[in-house]
């Protein structure tokens, strides 16, 4: 590995950055840049200096090794917690570790971590899936028999399951599910071992060349619900919604949707602090804030959207 496991979290409780409420997606409609320089995302422990989980404006990018990113959501200590991917392996060529590598998953803490998400290369142009459910190097990887196509997107649904001992947590695994496949998971990994006490992350993750392919990922769902995980961007995502005038320069934020109804407003600022939050239904004073870019995260009745904002 490139980095230590003891490195994966460090950053976990970092004060500057939100804590999301589930269910939350996200389809990446950022600014082109490095996903852990863009709010609610942050970055896991140091970053590298050259090479980084990227941002195109409308996906999330890897290619070969470097700064690995996390989203921190509403701690979960029993239940089922579900995340779901689109997921494209663009190469698998150069990956040649035989345990394969691990890309997304989720945390408990800076050294504990489960229900992770694990490519294995076949050849240059396939590839295995796996799941771990505890913390791991690939050894008890439970990976499929099926063989996967590199340049074709798969919707990937991972599950991890809090049991009732201290090591019968299970994750489950789906390709491309649909609402009727919750029952019949394509893989399930029980194997023995410390179960996490709770989640309080989501992330992706990258190492070196030789472990993780270069691949691209794009509208994630991370839901207490099986059916809420599969629900599609327009159903997560706030209709209408309209935030003007973009950039703002009379210090007077307008925000419109077609429920107009109260919306949660939170601003951060590039740094991942938040600087500002605000209930309204229609307008938000940002008069106080000085001038640059800013992320602004709307919430209305249940569903979240974020938008790149320039104040002036």
């Amino acid at each position: 590995m490139k980095k230590l496991y003891t490195l994966l979290f460090m950053a976990l409780t970092s004060a500057g950055f939100a804590q999301v409420t589930l269910p939350f997606s996200d389809s990446f409609s950022y600014p082109a840049g490095n996903l852990h320089e863009t709010s609610p995302w942050s970055v896991v422990g140091t970053a590298n200096a050259t090479d980084h989980i990227l941002l195109d404006g409308s996906k999330v990018t890897f290619d070969a090794g470097g700064t690995d990113a996390q989203v921190m959501v509403t701690p979960q200590n029993a239940g089922t917690v579900y995340f779901k991917i689109k997921l494209k392996v663009v190469s698998m060529a150069g990956v040649t570790d035989p345990n394969g590598g691990y890309l997304a998953g989720f945390a408990q803490n800076n050294t504990t971590f489960g229900g992770t998400l694990w490519t294995k290369r076949v050849d240059d142009n396939t590839f295995n899936l796996g799941i771990e459910t505890r913390t791991g190097t690939g050894v008890n990887t439970t990976y499929t028999t099926e063989t996967y196509t590199t340049g074709v997107d798969y919707n990937v649904v991972v599950a991890y399951t809090f049991g009732e001992g201290a090591s019968d947590d299970t994750t489950k695994l789906w390709i491309n599910p649909s609402a009727s496949d919750e029952a019949t998971p394509l893989l399930t990994d029980t194997h023995t071992g410390g179960d996490l006490t709770s989640i309080v992350s989501f992330f992706l993750r990258q190492d070196s060349a030789t472990e993780t392919p270069s691949v691209e990922v794009d509208d994630l769902s991370v839901s207490l619900t099986f059916a809420g995980t599969l629900s599609n961007e327009k159903f997560n995502s706030i209709e209408g919604l309209k935030v003007y005038p973009n950039p703002v320069v009379d210090g007077k934020l307008f925000i419109n949707t077609d429920a107009n109804s109260s919306k949660e407003v939170v601003i951060y600022d590039v740094l991942g602090k938040q600087v500002l939050k605000a209930t309204t239904s229609n307008a938000v004073n940002v008069s106080n804030l000085n001038g640059g870019v800013y992320i602004v995260k709307i919430t209305e009745e249940g569903k979240t959207a974020t938008r790149k904002l320039v104040i002036r």
